[in-house]
């Protein structure tokens, strides 16, 4: 996700004219305007997208083991890295459920050794990811903006009765600001940065502008921490996700409208989709990927932050073959009962929505 803004003054400068998809097949949806989020609007299923209310900025999901709840990112509003939290969508019950964090140190500890603990009071979670350690422990790694970096947690209890214990941390500095990260079954994590943290915004909106490279890839590992995956400069890498044998990345880069497929080793791009600003990429157990779209007017219709209720900014879901990069566009919709997904995340026969702006986690049948 990122600042309105920022996107207002690039498309401006012309980076995303005419730039996305050829085709798109619209999702039948009740009329309604795009304006910022309203807090009088019902959390009814409208265009049969049902909503679960209740959340703040659920940015980002991951399928807790099990199946029968979802862990969601609760962002504060972006760029402010105001605190927030995680929690659990029960869905069974259609239901907001709290998740219970204990901040003490446990052993063994994850992450780098020397990496210090977070002011529990400033977490500030943006993107997550969540795999099953081959000890069988759940493990549950969280860009966090407090410290601006990457917690280790141990999801415990899978289910109704489930807690996070931290485990540990890994701070990449290096100026960083981050936003997605990805689980290797080697212990280490791909997280994205998308421009240096000590750029002035002024700055930052410039460099696009001029269609400067100022992101890149950071790949952490136990023995040698953060490095840069080689050739990974792009504008604005944002939601990351890694093929199930952890050779391939795919990497959303927001502002050129595409999503890349990397050799992990050579660092090559074998392939690319062109999406209109991507935000989060999934990948199923079938090997699809799930790539959230924003199709929004960052001038005419903006959702400003901290407003209540959804955003209603018209968004697409792309879904693409991760061996040939082909696409088609699974989900188009504008309006209510929820707009601006940032994350897709197919699960049981639905796809599931998250937004960096609004109230509500949405689900919508998938044929």
């Amino acid at each position: 996700m990122m600042s309105k803004s920022l996107v207002s003054l690039v498309l401006i400068g012309g980076l995303l004219a005419g730039c996305g998809p050829a085709e798109t097949v619209e999702q039948a949806a009740a009329p309604a305007a795009l304006a910022p989020a309203d807090s009088n609007i019902a959390c009814d299923t409208v265009a049969g997208i049902t909503p679960v209310c209740g959340f703040h900025n659920p940015e980002d999901l991951a399928v807790v083991p099990g199946g029968e709840f979802l862990l969601v990112s609760e962002m504060g509003a972006f760029m402010s890295d105001e605190p927030n939290t995680l929690s659990l969508l029960d869905i069974a019950n259609s239901q907001r459920a709290p998740l219970q964090i204990n901040w003490a140190s446990t052993e063994p500890r994850w992450g780098d050794a020397a990496c210090i603990a977070p002011d529990a009071e400033k977490f500030s979670p943006h993107g997550i990811d969540l795999m099953t350690r081959a000890d069988g422990r759940h493990q549950v790694l969280v860009v966090n903006h407090g410290n601006e970096q990457i917690e280790f947690f141990e999801l415990v209890a899978a289910g109704a009765e489930s807690h996070l214990d931290w485990k540990g941390c890994a701070k990449p500095g290096n100026d960083a600001f981050m936003n997605d990260v990805a689980s290797l079954h080697d212990g280490g994590f791909f997280v994205t940065h998308m421009w240096n943290r000590s750029t002035p915004f002024e700055t930052v909106v410039a460099q696009l502008t001029a269609g400067e490279k100022v992101g890149w890839v950071w790949e952490w590992q136990a023995a040698s921490g953060f490095t840069k995956l080689p050739g990974s400069d792009e504008m604005m890498p944002n939601g990351i996700t890694v093929s199930q044998d952890n050779t391939k990345l795919f990497i959303n880069i927001y502002m050129a409208n595409k999503t890349i497929k990397v050799d992990r080793l050579t660092g090559e791009v074998e392939g690319e989709v062109a999406v209109r600003s991507p935000d989060n990429v999934v990948i199923d157990a079938d090997g699809n990927l799930w790539i959230a779209s924003h199709l929004n007017d960052p001038i005419d219709g903006r959702c400003e932050d901290g407003q209540p209720g959804p955003c209603l900014l018209e968004f697409q879901v792309v879904k693409a073959n991760s061996v040939d990069m082909s696409s088609e566009v699974a989900l188009h919709h504008k309006g209510e009962p929820m707009g601006y997904a940032t994350v897709a995340l197919p699960h049981n026969g639905r796809l599931y929505l998250g937004s960096a702006h609004g109230d509500r986690v949405a689900s919508i049948e998938l044929k």
